[in-house]
């Protein structure tokens, strides 16, 4: 009997690509086992007859446990997902697999497609790229829910907006289904009648553990189709609606404002996500970014999702750094007023990086060292190991 390990390098819910493959490969009469171990270095190499692996994100961190695992298993292993290739699918009899939920031990809910594809094309977004235009993914729940299993988290990439969706809302009624919408649901295809069918359904958090709808809004013009529809989105319920929002890809921090401002004031929990590069797609913030009062993000508060947002306020430090050679303090004094207060006093252990100038370049007078000291570094080079060493000390 063959040997198979399947190695989920970053999915933070169960690989959708690796249940298919074990099932395909049970069938066939192998034993399939789940790698999930973070630290490849310090797992060692697992025996095994194949080695399949498969990767979701684009980052740092999937990069380097990629690298472990290719040093470990060499020619021996095949990686395949989103964040290494595009070009690389599942064979046409191993999509058609009903997923096999038994490999990561998972009950909570059945995940799958119904639609695959978007007809927008957001330069952010690979899904277009690598889906195309919407279109009908799989002709019933049946193949992917399990008897007697109630919740579902769809993975559809822009379900509203397929022609045939008030049909498979619904089914989701008829099934009782508690559903989870987890790519977000798009707000330019909320119509009254699609708003009536979703009302009738059993939304769901990531957990299912509260009721919550998601929706997204990346662009600025995106706003005006949020206030025109926020009857509807106070009508799912209060606290209910997640509204997930791209940053650090190409918008002003008066964009970001504005947007933000907009989930404040409909009451609207936000859900702030940073730009993770896609393949030849760097990110493209104007060189103006800075266009309006910083101090008025920083008087921003949420009801909810706090440490999120303390996340962007994190970017935004960072940004602030590199774009003026000082860290802002007022800026850093929020941040930590709530959460890690030692980090706060690791900042003002080193005052020659803090001001409390707004938006005073200092990077001229960080060329002085460099200079006097002849070291062949550019300026953000020397800006972030000054910035690591004060986090680290």
């Amino acid at each position: 009997m063959k040997r198979v390990v399947l190695h989920d390098i970053d999915s933070r819910i169960p690989n959708l690509a690796l249940l298919k493959l074990s099932a395909w490969h049970r069938k066939q009469g192998s034993e399939t086992f789940l790698s999930k171990t973070k630290s490849i270095a310090d797992a060692g190499p697992l025996e095994a007859d194949i080695h399949l692996g498969s990767t979701v994100f684009r980052n740092e961190n999937s990069a380097k446990r990629i690298e472990g695992l290719r040093n470990l298993y060499g020619d021996k292993i095949e990686i395949g997902g989103s964040g290494v290739t595009l070009a690389k699918r599942l064979a046409p009899e191993v999509e058609e697999m009903f997923p096999d939920y038994r490999l990561y031990n998972h009950t909570l809910y059945a995940l799958g497609f119904l639609t695959r594809g978007c007809n927008k094309r957001c330069s952010f977004c690979i899904v277009p790229a690598k889906e195309g235009r919407v279109k009908l993914q799989t002709a019933s729940f049946e193949d992917f829910v399990p008897p007697g299993q109630r919740n579902v988290m769809l993975l559809d990439d822009n379900l509203l907006s397929f022609t045939g969706v008030e049909d498979l809302l619904k089914e989701m009624i008829a099934r009782n289904y508690a559903m989870n919408f987890s790519q977000t649901l798009d707000i330019a295809y909320l119509n009254d009648r699609k708003f009536e069918l979703l009302r009738q359904i059993d939304y769901q958090s990531a957990r299912f553990q509260n009721r919550m709808i998601y929706f997204s809004l990346n662009y600025p013009a995106t706003i005006a189709k949020f206030m025109e529809r926020r009857g509807m989105l106070r009508a799912f319920g209060k606290d209910c609606v997640t509204v997930v929002c791209i940053y650090g890809f190409d918008t002003s921090l008066s964009d970001d404002y504005n947007r933000f401002i907009c989930l404040r004031r409909l009451g609207l929990i936000p859900f702030f996500q940073e730009y993770w590069p896609i393949e030849n797609v760097p990110g493209r913030l104007p060189s103006n970014f800075f266009d309006m009062d910083l101090n008025a993000i920083i008087r921003l508060t949420f009801r909810s999702n706090g440490y999120n947002w303390e996340k962007y306020l994190r970017w935004l430090n960072q940004y602030y750094f590199l774009h003026f050679g000082k860290y802002y303090r007022p800026l850093v004094s929020i941040i930590y007023r709530y959460n890690n207060k030692p980090a706060l006093q690791k900042y003002l252990l080193h005052p020659q990086l803090l001001t409390d100038e707004l938006y005073k370049d200092f990077r001229e007078e960080q060329r002085v060292p460099l200079r006097r000291m002849t070291l062949k570094m550019d300026w953000i080079g020397y800006l972030r190991e000054e910035s690591t060493a004060m986090v680290q000390d």
